[in-house]
This record gives structure tokens, C-alpha cells and sequence, in this order.
């Protein structure tokens, strides 16, 4: 067996043994996952089927020519879906493989045994391939089973998208994996100031981009298709690998299988070319890099009074020890995790520079259905990125915490108040960025002051009821034989409560929704039923976010109360 054979047989015991301790999970958990994952799927392919099914209307050409807009526009979209999934998969494939190549326990074990480093690199991009991706192609499954039943495409369509995600999903991950080792090489010897200044020119450099790029000006209703085909042509570069597998895709459903199967072939070409190169890369920059930051960990000496970091006891003074301690540990571990805060800051970033764009709308979009339809959007958006963040980042850290566990259990605190300094943390943290941003979107779109309080008190619910359930059931399922967060969150454990999230956020969203929209749904005028049915709203969201919160954290507090170390 060869060396490479042997490191990709280990990893897939490993998935197996995983796949298969499943029996001995919890019957509840296990369905209550299952369920909710297949009513997911299913609540996709409802809206993509609906949404595609209005497009190929919207498009029918009532003269009864052949022309159809709408197929127009969804082979267009979909090339702008598959760019956007580009540039996302090359950023998680940066995080992913900072955490599989550089802070995993094990590797301290690899990079000292005969395994030669290039069998350890395809290895270990096959690993960050599947963390990836795999949420990648649960939700773009039923899009592309939508497409193909909206237009009556050939089965050979199902065929050539499954034979194009692979091709395509290793592009970007070889992509993140040579970012990441070279970050990882420069990191040690490059000054922090240079670093910050660096990436402070980098961001400005895209908010000015940006900014230009979403000027909307007072464009008439009669110029959005135009604009429309003429932003989405951009997208179609013969040289971005997003178009070959859109093109690849829709040339097999037009039944133009030879243009297809150009497609595929490029992709494999240019997948195979960019691992190689990774490959290549991994022999110069791997080790060194590796040794560097291990090295750079003893380095450097903090004292308590200096620095920002050094001076954290100081700042939260008010807050009493023992919880102070904590939130100081998790801060200085928060900060010195590159990973972790610069993710929470593009995303966020990217949500203010769209929410500061918003005052170049066009004017068509003045109205207040548009109006309290956009802010229910931006909520939705905000909801969405806070519940990554909370999934990604709040989720592991009990887990986090590994075999130095039992240590809290000698220190001169209780669970209870171990599990809400997490909580509140938690939540501190987020209401600042997305309270700010849905702020800014009302402020912008200048809302009325019921929609602006409904905005806040909807964003407010959702900050304390993500909290709850990622604190609560990371209680609930810890993993204290684990080091990876990015294994961590692809657990039973963080599959659900990425679920329970994205349920509890359309929920909320919903009630909000139908509030703004209540003119355009039931009727003009705050009648009697409308404070009534608004009262009922408020009601039920602060309901649903109590159960959300507490109900996760007593079953994970009595998890860890329970538990013997």
C-alpha cells in the first residue's frame, strides 16, 4: 500500500467508524435531525421550484415566438450562483485548512512519521474538499433538480452536474490550501502592523469597488432587464471555472452534450493542474510554516499591563471573577485565532458596505412595500450570518475546551455559571455588529418607527435565541476528543443546531415579514385586527425565543452536570 493510499484508508475508517457510531447516538436526536434535514431539502426545492417556475412565465415571449427571457435569465443566474459559490468555497477552503494543516493535535504526530509530505497534503485537501463542500451540494441538489423539472431539461442534466461538482469543488479548495500556506509562512516573520495595514488597504480598496459597483442611480423600470443581463454577462468569463461548470451544466440540458463534455474535461484539467501546483507548494511551504508557528506560540511575552490583550482584566473590572477570568481566556483565544475573527468580520463587513449601498436604490424602490420588503430581507440576511458565526464559532466551545475539562470542575465556579458566561458572551458580541447593521438598513431606508421597533425587537430575539441553542447544545453534545472546530460543527451535534437555527430564524422572520406586509396581504388601515394580530406576533416570537433559549441550556447544563470526567 502506498503511502498516500494508506493516509486516505485511515481517513476513510475514520468517516466510517463516525458514520456508523450514528446507532449509538440518541434515538431523539438522530430523528429529529433526519426529519429536519429532509423538511430542509424539501422546503429548498419548494422555493427554487416556485421561483424558477415564475421566471419561465415572467419570460414567455405573449406573442407565442420562441423567445423565452425567463431561461435567459436562470442560465444567467445561475452562472452569478456559481461564481458566488466559487469565491465562497475559496474563503471556507483558507479557514478549513488552517485548522486541518496547522492545529490539529494529530499533525504534531504526521509531520514526524515517514509520510511523505506530498501524500500528506492530497490527504489532507481531500478532508478540507469534504468539509466544505458537502453543505454545498445538499442545497444546490435541489436547484438543480428544480431547473431541470421547470424546463423539462434531459435527465443527462442530474448526470453532468453530479460529474462537474467534483472538478469544481477541488478548484478552490487547492485555491484556499496555497493562501493558507503561505499565510501560515509570512505570518511568523512579518510584523503585526504591517499585517493590519495590509489588510486595512485591502478592504478599503474593495469598499471603494464595491461602492462604485452598486450605484442603482434613478434607472427606470424599463433598464432593470437590461441591467440585469448586462451585470450577469460579467459573470460569464470564459476563463472563470464558475462559468464552465454553469455552461457545462446548461449545454447538457440543452441536450448539446459535446460542448458539455468540453466543459467537464477543462474542469478536471484545470483541478488537477491547480492540486499539483498546491502539491508543489506544499513542499516548500509546509514544513517551514508549520515549524514557524509552533515556534511563534513561545515567542512572545505578555505581560498583564501591556497591550490591549494585557490589559483585559482591567477593562472588564465591573465584572466579577470568576466570569471575568473566563471571558478574558475566551477573548485572548478569540484574538489570537486568525481564523476565527477575520470570518466574523468579512462577513459582517460585506453585510455594511451592501446596508451603506442602499441609498443608491433605484427610485422605483421608494415605496413601502419595497421598503419594508428589503428591511425584512436585510433582517433575514443579518439572522443568517449571525447563526453561521454562532454555529461556527460559539457551538465548539465547550467542546473546545478537550481533555483541560475536568480542570473547571476543580475551579471555584459552577456549570451553570460556566455555560451562561458563554451565553452572554455570546450574545455581547453579536448584538454589537447586527444590531448596529439592521439599525443602519432602517435608518437608510428611512423607516416609520413601528417597522424600525419591529426590526430591533425581531434582531434582539434572534441574538439571544441563536445564543441559547448554540451554548445549549454544544452543552448538550460536546466533543472533548476533538481539536478541529470545522469537525466539530459537521457533527450530529452541529448539524442540528444549525437546523434548529435556521427553523427559529424563519420563524421569526416570517412573523416580522407579515406584519410589513400586512396592507398588501389582509387589508389597508391599522384596523383593531391589526394590533391584535400584531400583539399576537410579538407574543409568540418572545415565546418561541424563551423555548429556544432555556430549553437548550437546562438540557445541555444537565449534560455537563451529569457527566463524569
Amino acid at each position: 500500500m502506498t503511502p498516500l493510499r494508506a493516509a486516505l484508508w485511515v481517513k476513510l475508517r475514520v468517516a466510517g467508524h463516525t458514520i456508523a457510531s450514528i446507532r449509538h447516538q440518541s434515538r431523539l436526536k438522530v430523528a429529529v435531525v433526519s426529519i429536519a434535514v429532509v423538511l430542509l431539502w424539501a422546503g429548498a426545492f419548494v422555493a427554487f421550484y416556485c421561483g424558477l417556475h415564475w421566471l419561465q412565465k415572467f419570460g414567455l415571449d405573449p406573442s407565442g415566438g420562441g423567445l423565452n427571457l425567463g431561461r435567459l435569465l436562470m442560465g444567467s443566474l445561475l452562472s452569478v450562483l456559481t461564481l458566488a459559490l466559487f469565491l465562497m468555497l475559496t474563503f471556507s477552503n483558507v479557514l478549513i485548512a488552517f485548522s486541518t494543516f496547522y492545529r490539529t493535535r494529530e499533525m504534531a504526530y504526521l509531520v514526524q512519521s515517514p509520510l511523505p509530505v506530498h501524500s500528506l497534503f492530497v490527504a489532507r485537501l481531500a478532508e478540507c474538499v469534504a468539509f466544505s463542500s458537502w453543505a454545498s451540494a445538499y442545497l444546490g441538489s435541489p436547484l438543480i433538480l428544480a431547473y431541470g423539472l421547470v424546463t423539462d431539461a434531459s435527465p443527462v442534466l442530474y448526470l453532468a452536474a453530479a460529474l462537474v461538482f467534483v472538478p469544481f469543488v477541488t478548484i478552490p479548495a487547492a485555491l484556499g490550501a496555497m493562501v493558507t500556506m503561505l499565510l501560515a509562512r509570512v505570518f511568523p516573520i512579518v510584523k503585526k502592523w504591517v499585517l493590519i495595514a495590509v489588510a486595512g488597504g485591502a478592504l478599503l480598496a474593495m469598499f471603494l469597488y464595491l461602492r462604485g459597483k452598486f450605484v442603482a442611480g434613478e434607472e427606470s423600470a424599463e433598464r432593470i432587464l437590461s441591467l440585469v443581463f448586462d451585470a450577469t454577462s460579467r459573470t460569464q468569463s470564459p476563463f472563470l471555472p464558475s462559468h464552465w461548470a454553469a455552461h457545462g451544466i446548461l449545454t447538457a440540458a440543452a441536450g448539446r452534450y459535446t460542448e458539455s463534455a468540453f466543459d467537464l474535461l477543462l474542469l478536471i484539467a484545470n483541478a488537477l493542474f491547480f492540486s499539483w501546483l498546491a502539491m508543489l507548494a506544499a513542499g516548500k511551504l509546509f514544513y517551514p510554516g508549520w515549524s514557524a508557528l509552533k515556534g511563534l506560540d513561545h515567542q512572545r511575552v505578555r505581560p498583564m499591563d501591556k497591550g490591549l490583550l494585557g490589559r483585559m482584566d482591567t477593562l472588564f473590572r465591573a465584572v466579577s471573577n470568576p466570569a471575568r477570568g473566563l471571558i478574558v481566556k475566551d477573548i485572548k483565544l478569540f484574538w489570537r485565532d486568525p481564523t476565527q475573527w477575520s470570518q466574523f468580520l468579512i462577513f459582517f463587513g460585506i453585510m455594511a458596505v451592501y446596508i451603506a449601498n442602499l441609498r443608491n436604490r433605484s427610485a422605483m424602490l421608494d415605496a413601502e412595500a419595497y421598503r419594508t420588503f428589503i428591511v425584512s430581507l436585510n433582517l433575514g440576511a443579518c439572522s443568517l450570518i449571525t447563526a453561521t458565526l454562532t454555529s461556527r464559532f460559539v457551538y465548539p466551545l465547550i467542546s473546545l475546551e478537550g481533555q483541560r475539562f475536568w480542570l473547571l470542575g476543580l475551579a471555584p465556579l459552577t456549570f451553570r455559571q460556566l455555560v451562561w458566561q458563554k451565553y452572554w458572551m455570546c450574545v455581547a458580541t453579536t448584538a454589537v455588529f447586527s444590531m448596529a447593521i439592521v439599525t443602519l438598513s432602517c435608518i437608510i431606508l428611512h423607516m416609520e418607527a413601528l417597522p424600525f421597533f419591529l426590526s430591533l425587537y425581531s434582531m434582539a430575539l434572534v441574538n439571544l435565541g441563536l445564543a441559547g441553542m448554540s451554548v445549549g447544545l454544544g452543552s448538550l453534545y460536546p466533543n472533548f476528543n476533538e481539536d478541529n472546530p470545522a469537525r466539530i460543527v459537521s457533527g450530529m451535534g452541529g448539524t442540528l443546531n444549525f437546523l434548529l437555527c435556521i427553523a427559529y430564524i424563519t420563524a421569526v422572520v416570517a412573523g416580522q415579514t407579515f406584519m410589513l406586509q400586512w396592507e398588501r396581504l389582509i387589508s389597508r388601515g391599522a384596523s383593531s385586527a391589526y394590533w391584535w394580530t400584531f400583539a399576537v406576533v410579538v407574543a409568540f416570537t418572545a415565546l418561541l425565543t424563551a423555548a429556544a433559549t432555556f430549553i437548550p441550556m437546562h438540557l445541555g447544563l444537565r449534560n455537563l452536570e451529569q457527566m463524569e470526567f
